[in-house]
């Protein structure tokens, strides 16, 4: 299904493939095609594809700047472009943490996890004070080490905190917490010790953003706003295909699906 038709139904409003239950208008910014698998944003509303071992940078309006590619790796797990000064890039099933520049350049500085001791690292995001968060699937534990793979922080066994093996898909910081996704438990938060805090009951998802005190994130065919301070849910948006990736950035709507990257002006 292509994204091109327009059609207001009562206080609905379908622009593209997406169905906005506030009545708010959508106005399409750009369209690019694109296979990529996965969608990041950074704090400057830069936005970043990634497909198996390559990354492209776009400015907010969609306009290619920049690729990287890497062969040497593997598949690209994740990349956490929280920060937009310093990207970091995870590989997975080569236990590899590489940083990258504002224009995907290599830093020069690698953090190569079996060497500091991880058995199977499974998620890995940026912290603060150039810092790196490893979640080891075998021993259950959130570690903080830096960038030279200095131990700085454990949660210890989470199973034995939590009184259950969690299975984290992905992992974010925010304002010095950390989020951990566990699909069937809910959104796990810690304090920057590694300290478990609370659940947020957000489950099924594979991803979320944060931003200021909601958490976004798309569940089935819809795209919805928690907030954790009045713990109300709030449906955003309806979704006519399905999408990879779903992100705001400032006073913008972005969305990958199957065939391209949608940008659309978002007032809210």
């Amino acid at each position: 299904m292509s994204c091109v038709w327009y059609k207001l139904l009562g206080s609905i409003l379908l622009i593209g493939c997406v169905s906005n239950t506030s009545g708010q208008e959508l106005k399409p910014i750009a369209k690019v095609p694109t296979d990529a698998e996965l969608l990041r944003v950074d704090n400057f509303g830069k936005l970043y594809l990634v497909s198996q071992n390559e990354i492209s940078l776009l400015d907010p309006a969609g306009k290619f700047i920049v690729r990287n590619s890497n062969k040497l790796y593997g598949e690209i797990s994740d990349l956490d472009a929280s920060n937009g000064l310093e990207l970091l890039m995870f590989f997975k099933d080569l236990s590899q943490v590489i940083f990258l520049d504002n224009q995907l350049a290599e830093k020069g500085k690698k953090l190569s996890l079996e060497e500091i001791g991880f058995d199977q690292v499974t998620l890995a995001c940026t912290s603060h004070g150039m810092g790196v968060w490893l979640f080891d699937q075998t021993r259950f534990e959130l570690t903080r080490v830096d960038q030279n793979g200095k131990f700085t922080s454990k949660s210890g066994n989470l199973m034995q905190v939590l009184g259950f093996a969690p299975q984290p898909n992905f992992m974010r910081e925010y304002n010095n917490w950390v989020y951990l996704n566990d699909p069937k438990r809910g959104i796990l938060v810690f304090d920057n010790f590694g300290a478990y805090y609370k659940t947020i009951p957000i489950k099924n998802v594979d991803y979320f953003q944060i931003k200021e005190h909601r958490v976004f994130h798309t569940k089935h065919q819809y795209y919805i706003s928690f907030d954790t301070k009045e713990l109300k849910f709030d449906t955003l948006f309806k979704f006519e295909v399905k999408n990879k990736g779903v992100f705001i950035t400032k006073n913008q709507l972005n969305i990958l699906n199957d065939k391209e990257l949608n940008l659309f002006e978002y007032r809210r």
